[in-house]
């Protein structure tokens, strides 16, 4: 048998790289272990390829099987957002992209420390506790479904601004964090730490208002952490450029919603501000779940009622100042986020005290009386 010159065996493909500088070819994609899991999709480790014959590790975000052609319309879309965002330091990007046909993935950077929320919570030794916290999937046993107060992604009632019942609409669509992990030990956490991530959060979105971007779903969940350390804002699902107004087709983050977004669907620069403060709040409190003794029926008149997030006790009353100005009632009164990182850059004083862990025992208070009291007593003074 002689082997014949007018025929290979090498594998062409149909110009997939065609397009865009981010379109890659699948061949150059090698999928890892399962890193992340949501109700529409799943991230994986992956190795991709690059021209020099280097090898990266990236995370590829793909969808799961029976998506709709919407949330295939949005994942392409989050994809054009991501290309949109560019480059920043505390914003994730964009690697590359596979378009050309489905299953499409979108390459972002791999941030190996995973998601802000579980480092958070892991700091405060909470990695067993929190099966069971308000923070995580309390299943009601009469329902067999996760309780309202442990919703982070709830449904709006598209007909019915006020919310509806009965249906279920207010459950939400839990993103389980169960398939998410730390790859490495947890950053030692200290006030200094904490001041220091509420402003690299804020240098991101302080980019991402600059370009006109609206996040519309951020969140400790939604902040990714690198391998150095450093927070990246991720996680454009949401995301829209400018205004935009939402019809209420999808589950949205009801707890760290301004009350704008929640009756007039309407969200700005501003809205993200608003769920600024409640990252904060959530950072303060080491991964707290919002309005934990709420249900998501009484979320929206609490708030237009005034009702706010109370103080964190680690929280110094200069934070929480900056909380409550994030959640004035006008949205046009609220700090921009290049005002916001002026605060926290400009003024040096922590913003978090991580000292005040718990309220102190009454046997702590006696000490603290008595020492006061012995103090007066050596200066010879006893003012109250």
């Amino acid at each position: 048998m002689v082997e014949s010159p007018l025929y290979t065996q090498k594998e062409f493909e149909m110009d997939e790289e065609d397009g865009d500088e981010w379109e890659v070819s699948r061949s150059r994609v090698h999928l890892g272990s399962l890193i992340g899991c949501g109700a529409f999709g799943r991230v994986h480790a992956a190795q991709l390829d690059m021209p020099g014959g280097e090898t990266i590790t990236v995370a590829a975000k793909m969808l799961t099987e029976n998506v709709t052609d919407e949330e295939i319309q949005d994942f392409l879309r989050e994809i054009v957002m991501l290309k949109h965002v560019g480059s920043h330091k505390h914003v994730i990007r964009l690697v590359a992209c596979c378009t050309r046909r489905a299953p499409y993935i979108a390459l972002i950077e791999h941030a190996p420390r995973g998601d802000l929320l579980t480092l958070l919570r892991a700091a405060r030794g909470r990695r067993k506790e929190n099966q069971n916290s308000v923070a995580t999937s309390r299943v009601d046993s009469s329902t067999g479904r996760p309780s309202e107060a442990d919703s982070e992604y709830t449904n709006l009632s598209d007909s019915d601004p006020a919310l509806s019942d009965g249906d279920g609409k207010l459950y939400a669509d839990c993103f389980k964090k169960t398939d998410h992990y730390v790859a490495e030990p947890a950053l030692q956490l200290n006030g200094s730490t904490m001041r220091e991530y509420a402003l690299q959060v804020a240098l991101g979105m302080r980019h991402l208002e600059e370009r006109g971007i609206t996040h519309r779903d951020l969140a400790a969940r939604n902040i990714l952490v690198d391998g150095a350390g450093l927070l990246k804002v991720a996680d454009f699902g949401l995301s829209r450029s400018g205004v935009y107004v939402h019809t209420r087709s999808r589950p949205v983050p009801l707890r760290w919603l301004a009350p704008e977004a929640i009756l007039h669907s309407q969200y700005c620069g501003a809205s993200d501000v608003w769920a600024f403060a409640v990252l904060l709040w959530e950072i303060a409190t080491l991964g707290g779940f919002p309005y934990a003794e709420l249900s998501n029926h009484h979320v929206p008149p609490f708030l237009t009622s005034g009702g706010r997030l109370p103080k964190p006790a680690r929280a110094s009353p200069r934070l929480y100042q900056l909380m409550m100005e994030c959640w004035s009632e006008n949205p046009t009164n609220r700090p921009t986020f290049s005002e916001i990182v002026e605060k926290l850059t400009v003024q040096k004083q922590l913003y978090v005290d991580l000292d005040c862990v718990f309220s102190p025992t009454e046997e702590e208070l006696q000490g603290l009386r008595d020492f006061d009291f012995n103090m007066a007593e050596a200066y010879g003074h006893f003012d109250q």
